[in-house]
C-alpha cells in the first residue's frame, strides 16, 4: 500500500507521476532535445549502450485497458497475457513514444515475440515495427558463454551506434556504467531499508520507486531516488510477516496490494520490476565490454531461464537474506513452464522454515481472477501464525 509518508514526499510523488505516465512524457522530451528512444522488452536489454549514444531506454508497459484486437491477429491464444499486451501496444495503430525496438531473452516468450515482430516486419512493411535489434544472453557462468556474450554485446554496441548516428566510445560507455551504477547504489539504499529489522519501505512503495527508473532519464531518476531515501529513514516502521516475492514482473500494485492489505511486510523480489532489475554493480575498473557482459550474467537467476538448481539454491538464499518468513510465488496464465520449480522450491525453503504458497495462471490484469485477494489473504493468515509482529 501507498502510504501518506510517501505520497507527501515530494520525490516519490514525482517518482509515481512518471511511474503512471509509462514515460510517455519523458520520451516526447528526449525527443524534444534531439534524442531517440528506444522501446525495450526484457529486463536483460544492456541500456549501458544506449545511453552512451544518449538513447533513453523505455520500458513497453502492457496496457490492461488493451482489447488486444492487434494482438489476436498474430499471436496464438498460448503467448501469456502480459505479453500480448505489450505486443498489441507495437503493432496497434498510433503514435509511439520510441523510434527503435530492444528485445533481450529474458524470457522464451518474448524470443517468440522477436520472431513474430521480424516477419511482421518483413511481409508488412507498412505496419508500424521500427528497427529492432535482438539480444542473445547466455545465462549460465561460464567462460565459454561469457565469450559468446561479448560477442553479442559488441553487436549490440555496433546497432546502438548506428541508432545514435555516431561511434559510441569506451569512455562513453564508462561514462554510461557511472550514471547506472550509480542509479543501481540508490536503489540499493531503498532496499536495505526494506530489509531492515524494522522495514520503512513497503513492497508497492518500493515498486512504483524502481518502476519509474524505467521511463525517465536514468541521472535523474538516482537523484530521486537518492532523496527519497534520506527522507525515508524516518518513515514509520511496517509491522507484519516478512513475505518475499518471486516470478511474473508486476507492471502495476495489484498483487503487491493484495498481499500488503491482508498484513504482509514485501522484503524482497527477484521479479524482473524490482530487486533483479537493479541488483549487481558494473566493475568500472574491468575494460567496458567485459565489466557489462559480467553485469548481465551474474545478476539473481531469473524465474523463467535458469535451471532448477540454480534456481532453488538462489530463491532460498534471497529469502534467508531478506529473512522471510514466508514466499509467495505468482505467475501468469501460459507459464506453466517456470512453475514447474515450484515443487522443488517448497522442499527447500520450508526444510529451512521458511512457508511457500504457489499463485499461478493468473489473468493479466490480476484482478479478473476474483478469488485472488482471499486466497493470498489465507496464505498471509497462515504467516501471521499468532505472533507478535503478525
Amino acid at each position: 500500500m501507498l502510504r501518506d509518508c510517501a505520497l507527501e514526499n515530494q520525490a516519490f510523488r514525482e517518482l509515481y507521476r512518471v511511474w503512471l505516465d509509462r514515460g510517455n512524457g519523458e520520451a516526447a522530451a528526449h525527443r524534444a532535445r534531439g534524442g531517440r528512444v528506444v522501446g525495450c522488452l526484457g529486463a536483460d536489454v544492456p541500456e549501458e549502450y544506449l545511453l552512451a549514444g544518449d538513447l533513453l531506454p523505455l520500458r513497453i508497459a502492457p496496457d490492461p485497458r488493451s482489447d488486444l484486437a492487434h494482438a489476436d491477429r498474430y499471436l496464438e491464444a498460448c503467448f501469456d497475457p502480459m505479453v500480448r499486451s505489450q505486443f498489441d501496444r507495437i503493432v496497434g495503430p498510433g503514435e509511439k513514444p520510441w523510434d527503435f525496438l530492444a528485445v533481450s531473452n529474458s524470457t522464451d516468450v518474448l524470443v517468440r515475440t522477436y520472431l513474430y515482430l521480424r516477419e511482421l516486419r518483413r511481409t508488412e512493411p507498412e505496419a508500424p515495427v521500427p528497427d529492432t535489434a535482438f539480444i542473445d544472453w547466455l545465462f549460465t557462468p561460464s567462460e565459454r558463454f561469457r565469450r559468446y556474450n561479448e560477442a553479442r554485446a559488441a553487436e549490440f554496441r555496433k546497432k546502438a551506434e548506428e541508432w545514435a548516428g555516431r561511434p559510441i566510445t569506451d569512455a562513453d560507455l564508462r561514462e554510461a556504467v557511472h550514471v547506472l551504477n550509480g542509479e543501481r547504489s540508490a536503489m540499493g539504499r531503498i532496499y536495505a531499508l526494506r530489509q531492515a529489522e524494522g522495514p520503512r519501505v513497503s513492497g508497492t512503495e518500493a515498486l512504483v520507486i524502481a518502476g519509474a527508473g524505467f521511463y525517465m532519464d536514468r541521472a535523474r531518476h538516482r537523484d530521486l531516488v537518492n532523496a527519497l531515501a534520506a527522507e525515508a529513514e524516518a518513515w514509520p516502521v511496517l509491522k507484519g510477516p516478512r513475505l518475499y516475492f518471486s516470478g511474473t514482473e508486476q507492471y502495476d500494485l495489484t498483487v503487491y496490494s493484495y498481499l500488503e492489505e491482508a498484513g504482509a511486510v514485501i522484503v524482497g523480489e527477484d521479479q524482473d520490476c524490482g530487486m533483479r532489475y537493479y541488483c549487481r554493480l558494473t566493475d568500472p575498473e574491468s575494460p567496458p565490454e567485459e565489466a557489462v557482459v559480467e553485469r548481465y550474467m551474474r545478476r539473481i537467476p531469473s524465474p523463467k531461464k535458469a535451471t532448477v538448481t540454480r534456481r532453488v539454491e538462489a530463491l532460498v538464499c534471497e529469502a534467508q537474506e531478506s529473512r522471510a518468513r514466508g514466499v509467495a510465488v505468482c505467475m501468469d496464465q501460459f507459464e506453466e513452464a517456470a512453475s514447474w520449480d515450484f515443487p522443488e522450491e517448497k522442499r527447500a525453503l520450508e526444510a529451512e522454515g521458511i512457508r511457500a504458497a504457489e499463485f499461478c495462471k493468473l489473468p493479466y490484469p490480476a484482478e479478473k481472477d476474483e478469488t485472488l485477494r482471499g486466497r493470498m489473504a489465507a496464505f498471509v493468515e497462515e504467516l501471521k501464525g499468532g505472533t507478535a509482529d503478525g
